[in-house]
C-alpha cells in the first residue's frame, strides 16, 4: 500500500487554502458562472481524452470550447461520466465505494463497439500500461484487484489525510491497480475530481485540472512512472507524485483566479459603458457572451436570454444598427461579432502546447 510524507506539501496546501478562500468568495452572477463552468467542463472532457488520444487537435478543443459543444464519441462519454461525478459529488450523503468507481467507468466506456472493455467491470485478465507502444508498467494480477480496490476505498474514507493529498492518492493508486481493461487513467482522473469536489475543494467546479496534465503530458506520465516503477509495488511512497499533483493544482488555481478577475473586469466594463446608453439587460448579456466568445449566433442569443426567435432577431438587428455588433454570413450561418464600441478586456485562456511552471 502507499504511504505519504505530508511535510513537503505544507506550503502548497497553505497557498491553496488562501486561493480556495478567494475563489469561493468571488462575486459572479450565476448565469455568467454557468457559462464559465460549461467552458471548464468541456475543457476537462477534451483534455482528459487527449492524454490518451493525441489525434485530437488543440484547434478542435478550442472550437468546442467556443461552441460549448461536444461532438466526438470518446469525449462525449467522458463528458457523461463527468456529469455523473458532478451530480454525485454534490450529495453529501453519497459514500465513496467500489460501486461508485465502477459506475464512473461504466459511463466512460458504455457504447464502445469493442465489448472487450467490459464497462463497469473489473478486468478478468492481465494487462499493462504502454506509452508510445512501449510497456512501462505491469499492474497486479486480476485476482488481486477486488481486495486492492477495497483497500483503496477504505483508505480514501480516512479523514486523517488532507483532501488535496487524498485526491492525489486516489489518482495514483487507481493507476497503480489498473482495475479495468481500458479507461483506467480517465477513471483515475474522474475519481480525483470526485474526491476534490465532494470534500469542498472543487474551486466551484472551474479548475479543469486535466488540462494541466494534457499540456504537461510527459511530466505527468513521468511523475506516475517515477512513483510506481515498472511493476505494481506492495508498498510505495506517493510523495513524489504528490509533489507534481500539488503543483498542478496550484498552477490551475492561479490561472482560475486570473481568469475570474479578468472576466469580472470585462463584464463590469461592458455594463458601465453600455447601460447608460439604454440597452436592455438581455442585450448586454448577449454582448458579454459575444465579447467572451468572439461571436454570437441567434441560437446562442436565444439560449442566453430565453427570448423568442422573433425577439432575438430584432434585438440583434438593433445592436447592429447601433454599431455594437457586425453581422457576418447569411441565414442560419449568420454570426455577430462585437465592434470596438464594446469596450472589453481580453480574458485569460489556457496556455496551449506549453507547460506553466511555478516561479
Amino acid at each position: 500500500m502507499f504511504f505519504v510524507t505530508p511535510e513537503p506539501h505544507t506550503l502548497d496546501l497553505e497557498e491553496l487554502e488562501r486561493m480556495r478562500f478567494r475563489v469561493d468568495r468571488f462575486l459572479l452572477m450565476p448565469k455568467y458562472e454557468e457559462w464559465m463552468r460549461r467552458e471548464a467542463f468541456i475543457r476537462q472532457a477534451y483534455s482528459s481524452t487527449m492524454i490518451e488520444n493525441p489525434s485530437i487537435s488543440e484547434e478542435e478543443r478550442a472550437k468546442a470550447e467556443v461552441e460549448l459543444s461536444v461532438d466526438r464519441p470518446d469525449v462525449a462519454n467522458y463528458a457523461r461520466a463527468l456529469e455523473f461525478v458532478d451530480f454525485m459529488s454534490r450529495d453529501q450523503d453519497v459514500v465513496l465505494d467500489e460501486l461508485l468507481i465502477r459506475q464512473m467507468h461504466w459511463f466512460l466506456m458504455r457504447g464502445m463497439s469493442d465489448h472487450h472493455y467490459l464497462p463497469g467491470q473489473y478486468r478478468k485478465e492481465t494487462n499493462w500500461i504502454e506509452d508510445n507502444g512501449i510497456k512501462v508498467y505491469q499492474p497486479p494480477h486480476q485476482l488481486d484487484i477486488t481486495p486492492l480496490m477495497r483497500e483503496l476505498v477504505e483508505a480514501l474514507r480516512d479523514d486523517g489525510l488532507h483532501p488535496i493529498l487524498k485526491a492525489g492518492v486516489a489518482h495514483v493508486h487507481m493507476v497503480a491497480i489498473h482495475p479495468f481493461v481500458g479507461g483506467n487513467g480517465r477513471t483515475a482522473r474522474l475519481l480525483e475530481t470526485f474526491v476534490l469536489q465532494s470534500s469542498g475543494w472543487g474551486f466551484r467546479n472551474l479548475l479543469a485540472l486535466d488540462s494541466y496534465y494534457q499540456r504537461s503530458r510527459n511530466e505527468y506520465i513521468g511523475a506516475l512512472v517515477s512513483t510506481l516503477g515498472s511493476k505494481f509495488p506492495d508498498r510505495y511512497d506517493a510523495t513524489s507524485w504528490l509533489d507534481f499533483f500539488c503543483m498542478s493544482v496550484v498552477v490551475q488555481a492561479r490561472l482560475l483566479e486570473s481568469r475570474l478577475t479578468e472576466w469580472q473586469m470585462m463584464v463590469d466594463n461592458i455594463h458601465r459603458e453600455l447601460r447608460p446608453l439604454g440597452l436592455l439587460d438581455r442585450q448586454i448579456d448577449g454582448l458579454v457572451y459575444a465579447a467572451r466568445k468572439g461571436e454570437i449566433a441567434r441560437r446562442d442569443y436565444i439560449e442566453v436570454t430565453g427570448v423568442s426567435h422573433l425577439t432575438a432577431t430584432r434585438d440583434l438587428a438593433s445592436m447592429v444598427d447601433k454599431g455594437y455588433l457586425i453581422a457576418e454570413g447569411m441565414g442560419r450561418n449568420r454570426k455577430y461579432r462585437t465592434t470596438s464600441a464594446v469596450l472589453a478586456r481580453p480574458v485569460a485562456h489556457e496556455p496551449v502546447g506549453a507547460q506553466q511552471r511555478l516561479p
